[in-house]
């Protein structure tokens, strides 16, 4: 277990290692403020997009075809054991604050966080193993999600859930993983080089977010603690041990850790903003649960190579 944590524990130190130049980057005003929104949607309709397309440039089989179906149906599993969950233990009085909690309790940052150490612990494969979560999730938010943030039906747009940049890669990559398509060598190759970005980018991104976030306020608020506690090790935790007991191994099971232990998406601070729902608490919740999961990620994804 302890050689896990630290084989963890090493690519988590790489990460924060990114983080931090991009925090002292934005510190500097080396990568002014403006630019990161910039950088954010290089990486969102650029990056991830090629990374899912070149993870897909797999050859269909039985076996990858079970695998992406079965690590599909524990994302769901574990999107919806979340919120129940969440919804049930944060009993925040404030109806704004509970929503806000909940949801950062439920959907993580699987992308940004989740691929770059899905490739540096289960290699070329990893992000095939991780996409089946990047697609449930984006899908759940956009409907559920924003009908519960918004506590209007109406807000629900299917348009919204399907037309995103990480479901809009997905589709691409099956399109080419099930007709059996292997993209040009030199296509191919100019995929793959924006791909490679999809390591140092997002991090950078996250550290210079850190940069322009006061976390004072939000290291003083209890219900703040207990939601990191419940969305960074409780929740990953349990959720684990239940994939193992429903017979989940390999990289789907540690696939799905990685993406279940990651912090809170960026995207629940934006659509905190989009609904008036206090966006300043969302973006204190993502930035310093994205600090405590360096902590937090090589316990849950050591757990879970372990039981692999």
């Amino acid at each position: 277990m302890l050689e896990n944590v630290l084989t963890v524990g090493a690519q988590a130190l790489v990460l924060f290692l990114l983080i931090l130049v991009g925090y002292f980057c934005g510190r500097a005003d080396l990568i002014p403020e403006g630019a990161v929104a910039g950088m954010t949607n290089l990486a969102l309709y650029i990056v991830i997009p090629c990374t899912l397309i070149s993870a897909f440039q797999l050859k269909l089989t039985p076996e990858t075809l079970r695998d992406f179906l079965l690590g599909a149906a524990a994302a769901l599993a574990i999107h919806l054991l979340s919120f129940l969950v969440s919804v049930l233990v944060l009993r925040e009085k404030d109806g704004t604050r509970k929503r806000i909690f909940t949801m950062a309790c439920t959907f993580t940052n699987c992308n940004f966080m989740g691929f770059p150490l899905q490739t540096a612990l289960l290699g070329p494969t990893g992000i095939f193993y991780g996409t089946p979560y990047a697609m449930i999730s984006p899908l759940l938010l956009w409907t559920g999600g924003i009908v519960y943030l918004s506590g209007d039906v109406k807000a629900f747009r299917w348009r919204k859930a399907l037309l995103n940049p990480g479901v809009f890669g997905i589709a691409a990559g099956l399109v080419l993983f099930v007709g059996g398509v292997t993209l040009p060598d030199i296509l191919n190759t100019a995929v793959k080089h924006l791909a490679d970005m999809a390591v140092p980018l997002p991090m950078l991104v996250i550290g210079c977010q850190l940069a322009h976030t006061d976390l004072r306020n939000i290291l003083r608020d209890r219900m703040a603690w207990l939601c990191a506690a419940l969305g960074l090790l409780i929740l990953p935790l349990g959720e684990v041990g239940l994939m193992v007991l429903c017979g989940i191994r390999g990289s789907v099971l540690v696939a799905n850790a990685i993406a279940a232990a990651t912090p809170p998406g960026a995207a629940v601070a934006m659509l905190a903003q989009r609904n008036g729902l206090d966006p300043k608490l969302a973006a204190e919740l993502v930035s310093s649960q994205t600090l405590m999961s360096i902590i937090t990620m090589p316990l849950v994804v050591g757990l879970a190579q372990l039981l692999a």
